[in-house]
């Protein structure tokens, strides 16, 4: 009986949210930092306990990193272009030396090409594939040597709603977006028993400073399709990102989710 109580108080303690959803000094690393929804998704690994390496090709993410630390939050900023396939590597070794270790990484760097099929060109194709598909494995790859050598770690991948449906003129970022998709699949496969995740978070659309929100017609149809009648906020995607880089997430493992309001969930 006494140690059915005691497994009982350790489980209720195991549960707690607080402890559950905790980050507290566990490193994370996320790419394309300086704007976007990075912003919801690092606010809330700060708010969580984290300990931030923000990554961007831009200068602009050490005025991010130097906000968090104005917070209160431990804060690096990294610029590395992780196109750059010998620095992507070299960024990764650098964000696990600045604290020891390396825990969490969210792949969110990405670009988008708008262009009809019949006109886009090789180097349009190649520049998304590129950053929104290859950029996931160098950096993953890198990430994931590190995490199973220390026993675990979550690599969380930006994909999209694109991964399942499509629109016209987005041809290399569907293709793209569905293949990291696959990707987290195949990657959750071959690193089974390693204690290291591999998941993704598939937002709908978000309004940043990349989005089209500012098209009124377009903006109004994502409104009015979407069944919580509004466009998403990079804050809306901090909640999935926490369970997927948190204990609560353990057990959650080559997966998709999707935060996109209910717009796939709905046809006419």
């Amino acid at each position: 009986m006494e140690k059915i109580m005691l497994d009982t108080a350790e489980t209720a303690l195991r549960l707690d949210p607080a402890s559950l959803f905790s980050l507290k000094d566990r490193v994370a690393l996320v790419t394309g930092a300086a704007g976007g929804i990075a912003s919801g998704i690092t606010e809330a690994f700060a708010a969580a306990g984290a300990r931030l390496v923000l990554a961007d090709r831009s200068d602009r993410v050490h005025d991010k990193a130097e906000a968090f630390r104005a917070a209160g939050t431990e804060a690096k900023a990294l610029v590395f272009d992780v196109n750059d396939r010998d620095a992507a590597r070299r960024g990764v070794e650098d964000a696990a030396d600045v604290w020891g270790r390396l825990d969490i990484v969210v792949n969110n760097a990405a670009v988008i090409v708008r262009k009809p099929f019949l006109e886009l060109e090789d180097a349009d194709w190649q520049k998304v594939i590129d950053t929104d598909l290859t950029a996931y494995f160098t950096v993953g790859q890198a990430a994931a040597r590190i995490m199973v050598a220390q026993g675990g770690g979550r690599i969380i991948n930006m994909g999209s709603i694109m991964g399942h449906v499509s629109r016209p003129n987005l041809v290399p970022y569907v293709s793209a977006k569905g293949a990291v998709h696959s990707f987290a699949q195949a990657a959750a496969a071959d690193l089974a028993g390693t204690g290291v995740t591999v998941n993704v978070l598939a937002p709908g659309y978000t309004i940043t400073e990349f989005s089209q929100a500012n098209i009124e017609e377009f903006h109004d149809f994502v409104r009015d399709w979407t069944p919580c009648r509004r466009w998403g906020r990079p804050q809306d995607i901090a909640g999935a990102a926490l369970l997927l880089a948190s204990d609560a997430g353990a057990y959650i493992n080559g997966q998709v989710i999707y935060i996109d309001g209910g717009f796939t969930a709905v046809t006419r």
